[in-house]
C-alpha cells in the first residue's frame, strides 16, 4: 500500500460510493490516489439498512424543512439546499440502469426493492476506480503537517492491532454521526475533528421512536393504528406503533427530528394526536348512532373502528368510564380521540437511531465546496456535518451531493479537468 495519498476518505458509506462513481464517471480515477478508511469489513453498510433493506434514497418533495440543524446557519443552508434540490438524483440512478419506484409518501426505492441493487452499483465503482482501501481500520488521530502540506492519519486495524500512519494532501471527513453504533458510526471521528480546530454541536439521536410518560397506553405495545401528528409546524398521517416506552412506527420516526431537536434545545415537547384522521369518520357517524333504541356501551360504538384493547386504555386515559352511550358521550369521546396530547419525555438512544443530528457547524464550511473555512484542503461530508434530513430518504440525497460537491471541488483543486460526463 501507498503511504502517501491525494485524498484520504474517513468513511465508505454513501458519500464515499457515489464520490467514487462521480469520479469514474468524469474520468478522473487514475489521475489521483484515493485511499477510503472504513472501520467495518465492508462498505456501504448502512446503504444496506435503509428503507428496511429497501433502500429508500430520496424522496420526490424535498423541502428546506427536511433538513434540520442544532445551530442553523443561514447562509450554509441557502447555498447546499440550492444543490440538493437541483441534483435530478433519480434521473441520475436511471442513466446508470437503476429504475425508481416512489409510494404514496413520495419516498423513491430502486424499482427493485432492494438496497443491492443500488449497493452493487456502488461495489462496483469502487473496483473499476482504483482507489485503495482500508477495512477493519479506524482513524486514531489528524494531525496537521507544515502549512498547506496536507495531514498525517493515524489508524489501528482493529482485528489485528497493526497501527500505521499515512500522509495526503486532502482529507475528507464523511464518517457519518452518532447513530446507529453498530454499522461503525458511534461519533468517535468528532472528538478528532475537534483537534483540527473546529467547532462542534453537540449530538442528538433521530430518526427513532419517541418516549411518553408511563400510563395505559404503554400497555399496549405491538398494536398499530393511522393517526396524524402535530407538533409546531410539523403535521403527517401515518402509522404509529405503540410500544411500552411510548410510540414508535413511521409517522413517530417522521416526527423524531423536530422533537429532539428542541429536547437538545431543553424545552418541552407536547405533541398533538389525531386517532381519527379519516374525513369520513366525522363525529355524526358516531353521534348517529348513538341514545338511539339500540343502545350501545361506548367501547362497543367505537370498537368497528378501534382495537378494543386501545379503546379500554384511551378510557382510562382520558377518563371515561364503560357506560351507555349517549349522543353527547359519543361526542366528548369523539373530540378527546381527535385532540389527544402527550408530552414526549425523550428520543430512544443512538443505538436505536438511524441518524443523528449535530455535527461540524456549518458556518465553519464552505457550502460551494465542502471544504472548511479554517483549515486548508480539509473537507466534510454527509452525516457528520450539522445538517440532516428527516425520515423519508433525505439523508442519501445528501450524502450523494455532498460526493458530487467533492468530485468538482477536489478535481479543480489538484487541477484535473474531466473527459467525461460526472452526472
Amino acid at each position: 500500500m501507498h503511504k502517501n495519498f491525494d485524498i484520504v476518505i474517513i468513511g465508505a458509506g454513501a458519500c464515499a460510493g457515489f464520490f467514487t462513481a462521480f469520479m469514474n464517471a468524469g474520468g478522473f480515477s487514475g489521475k489521483l490516489r484515493v485511499l477510503i478508511i472504513e472501520k467495518l469489513s465492508k462498505p456501504f453498510k448502512k446503504i444496506a439498512a435503509s428503507g428496511n433493506g429497501r433502500c429508500n434514497y430520496s424522496n420526490e418533495n424535498v423541502s428546506p424543512r427536511d433538513y434540520i440543524s442544532i445551530k442553523p446557519d443561514r447562509a450554509f443552508e441557502s447555498v447546499f439546499f440550492d444543490k440538493i434540490k437541483a441534483f435530478d438524483f433519480r434521473g441520475y440512478l436511471n442513466d446508470n440502469l437503476i429504475y425508481s419506484r416512489s409510494d404514496e409518501y413520495g419516498r423513491l426505492f430502486p424499482f427493485t426493492n432492494s438496497a443491492k441493487t443500488v449497493i452493487g452499483f456502488l461495489e462496483d465503482n469502487l473496483l473499476r476506480s482504483g482507489f485503495e482501501t482500508l477495512f477493519d481500520t479506524a482513524c486514531r488521530s489528524v494531525e496537521r503537517l507544515r502549512e498547506g502540506a496536507g495531514f498525517k492519519i493515524k489508524c489501528e486495524n482493529l482485528k489485528t492491532g497493526e497501527k500505521l500512519s499515512v500522509e495526503s494532501a486532502a482529507l475528507v471527513f464523511a464518517c457519518g454521526g452518532a447513530a446507529y453504533p453498530q454499522l461503525g458510526t458511534d461519533g468517535s471521528a468528532f472528538d478528532i475533528i475537534k483537534k483540527t480546530g473546529h467547532a462542534l454541536t453537540g449530538v442528538a439521536p433521530s430518526i427513532c421512536a419517541l418516549e411518553t410518560p408511563a400510563g395505559p397506553l404503554h400497555k399496549l405495545g405491538g398494536i398499530k393504528l393511522e393517526a396524524r401528528l402535530k407538533y409546531r409546524d410539523f403535521e403527517r398521517t401515518g402509522e404509529i406503533l405503540f410500544t411500552d416506552y411510548g410510540i414508535s412506527g413511521p409517522n413517530a420516526l417522521y416526527l423524531s427530528p423536530h422533537v429532539s431537536r428542541d429536547l437538545y434545545a431543553g424545552k418541552k415537547v407536547r405533541v398533538s394526536i389525531d386517532f381519527l384522521p379519516v374525513a369520513a369518520l366525522g363525529p355524526d357517524y358516531f353521534t348517529s348512532r348513538a341514545g338511539g333504541p339500540d343502545e350501545y356501551l361506548n367501547l362497543d360504538l367505537f370498537s368497528g373502528v378501534f382495537n378494543r384493547d386501545f379503546l379500554k386504555a384511551f378510557f382510562r386515559v382520558s377518563g371515561f368510564i364503560l357506560e351507555m352511550c349517549s349522543k353527547e358521550s359519543a361526542a366528548k369521546i369523539y373530540s378527546a380521540l381527535k385532540n389527544y396530547e402527550t408530552e414526549i419525555l425523550r428520543v430512544r438512544p443512538f443505538g436505536e437511531a438511524q441518524v443523528s443530528l449535530g455535527g461540524v457547524c456549518c458556518a465553519e464550511i464552505d457550502p460551494h465546496t465542502l471544504e472548511s473555512r479554517h483549515v486548508k484542503n480539509l473537507y466534510f461530508a454527509g452525516e457528520v456535518i450539522d445538517y440532516t434530513g428527516g425520515c423519508g430518504g433525505y439523508n442519501i440525497h445528501q450524502a450523494a451531493v455532498c460526493a458530487k460537491t467533492l468530485c468538482e471541488s477536489l478535481a479543480a483543486a489538484f487541477g484535473i479537468k474531466t473527459c467525461g460526463k460526472m452526472v
